[in-house]
């Protein structure tokens, strides 16, 4: 089996975290596995858990997804302990898959290196969401698009779902039913939380807030008629993540230029 659109090997990684919260809550387990696109065969992998440092808690509705405690955790090492296998694992020439990573993991991963005093970015490489492409065509979960492909359950196939490492090979499988089925591109992706992307406006795509009192309006038409508050989102002020306060100084100075 090939993925003859793709020439570089394809990084699947998916988190466990103590919430939903980026800011306030932890990475508690890294999976990412390496597939060659020739042979769809994995050539790498990584699974960590991951102790968040000093006082912590895991949120109810964390917990009852992925069943890790605090005592699973106790004797792990901290993101800062291990970060650089994460790096390493993400080394090199590749392109990245997740399944709804887009929306969260891309940016909690990013945040979680802030948190350290790391800059990490993966905006430079082709990003594939598997997740995406079937809500547009389903809108099921990771597991109802696995039986739907695989006509059995992730548990008839050995993996359990919630389980980082399990869902990161279930994406994969995923993903090679939807490449043979109908083959798609990665996404266009502007800022890891998606604050700003492309979307239609008056018949064309341009770049818009996702939020906020300008939501769905494009920049440039921010940029005529309230300059100040794209001057606002960049400052220390604002909530807005580092990658969106660098996309909107990105868009002023090529405006000012």
């Amino acid at each position: 089996m090939e993925l003859k659109n793709i020439d570089k090997p394809i990084k699947i990684f998916d988190l466990e975290t103590t919430g939903l919260d980026k800011k306030k809550d932890s990475i508690i387990q890294f999976a990412g596995i390496t597939v060659d696109p020739k042979t769809c065969k994995i050539i790498d992998s990584l699974n960590l858990l991951i102790k968040p440092e000093g006082n912590y808690q895991i949120t109810l509705g964390a917990y009852y997804k992925h069943k890790i405690s605090p005592q699973i955790l106790e004797d792990k090492s901290t993101f800062r302990e291990c970060h650089q296998q994460i790096l390493d694992f993400f080394s090199g020439d590749f392109v990245v898959l997740t399944y709804n990573g887009l929306s969260f993991d891309l940016n909690f991963l990013s945040t979680e290196f802030s948190k350290i005093g790391v800059d990490f970015s993966l905006l430079d490489k082709d990003l594939y969401d598997s997740f995406l492409i079937e809500k547009s065509r389903n809108d099921l979960s990771l597991e109802g698009r696995f039986k739907h492909y695989y006509g059995c359950s992730m548990a008839e196939k050995g993996l359990v779902a919630h389980n980082a490492l399990s869902d990161v090979k279930a994406t994969f499988m995923i993903f090679v039913k939807e490449q043979e089925e109908c083959p798609f591109g990665p996404e266009e992706v502007l800022t890891e939380c998606n604050t700003i992307k492309l979307c239609e406006f008056e018949g064309e795509i341009k770049p818009c807030f996702t939020l906020g009192k300008y939501r769905g309006i494009p920049l440039n038409l921010i940029y005529e008629i309230d300059k100040g508050y794209l001057e606002w989102a960049i400052g220390d002020g604002s909530a807005f993540s580092p990658s969106c306060k660098k996309y909107i100084k990105d868009f002023i100075k090529s405006k000012e230029n």
